[in-house]
């Protein structure tokens, strides 16, 4: 009966401390500390004090942040470069400067058909806390994608089949030169053809340029120049 009771009390995390003490008072007492399993956070106490409860009901809930996930959404076109197991960094606005280190556990094989998305899960150490659920925090991912010539996002005008960046030639004077992108990393395009590394190009191109019309003007302007310095016409 001893034994019964003794490993009913382990079932309700009991520690051997407390069963001990009550060994070797051999007095029952009124109130009894339950200990949580883990080190947390009391999320919730859905019970009040004097209130009977029986077997089933929640008491106490608490929350392991010990570590926690984060759900970060990734393009279609970056989810070859993906492999769980791999290092990714978090950083968040709470703590400007600092990096949290993850690993990519999940990736969900479905992609949302509007935002052309996947989900993607990084667990977290979070041993001092800093991290709550509800934070909004974003996902850097460092990896080596060789040498290339490279151009802002913002820089580039998309003219219907055509990309077309605007390059600055000094004295206030604009070159329209169309460029072949190949794949975007985050805020940059990779450029194949049609521009020179330490060429200066306009950064912000859709706020020069507020009309295609305009675009294509300047592009047939250039062209037309060509043609007079002597480019024969194609």
């Amino acid at each position: 009966m001893i034994q019964s009771a003794k490993r009913r009390l382990q079932l309700w995390n009991v520690t051997e401390d407390q069963i001990n003490e009550l060994q070797k008072n051999l007095r029952a007492s009124e109130t009894l500390t339950l200990l949580s399993p883990f080190r947390g956070v009391v999320q919730s106490v859905p019970v009040e004090q004097g209130k009977s409860v029986k077997v089933g009901d929640l008491l106490v809930e608490v929350a392991d942040l010990s570590v926690v996930w984060v759900w970060a959404d990734f393009y279609e076109n970056e989810l070859s470069m993906l492999q769980t197991g791999q290092k990714i960094a978090v950083t968040a606005k709470s703590y400007p400067g600092e990096k949290f280190d993850g690993t990519i556990s999940l990736i969900n094989p479905f992609v949302d058909e509007a935002k052309r998305t996947a989900k993607v899960r990084i667990d977290i150490p979070n041993t001092e806390f800093k991290l709550r659920p509800g934070m909004y925090v974003n996902a850097e991912l460092t990896m080596s994608m060789g040498k290339a010539l490279t151009v802002p996002v913002s820089a580039v005008m998309p003219t219907g089949t055509r990309s077309v960046v605007f390059v600055d030639k000094g004295g206030g004077r604009l070159e329209p030169r169309i460029v072949q992108l190949g794949s975007k990393y985050g805020d940059i395009y990779e450029v194949q053809s049609g521009l020179q590394e330490g060429e200066r190009v306009v950064s912000s191109a859709n706020f020069l340029i507020d009309a295609e019309s305009k675009v294509q003007g300047a592009l047939a302007d250039f062209e037309m120049g060509k043609r007079r310095d002597g480019e024969p016409e194609k």
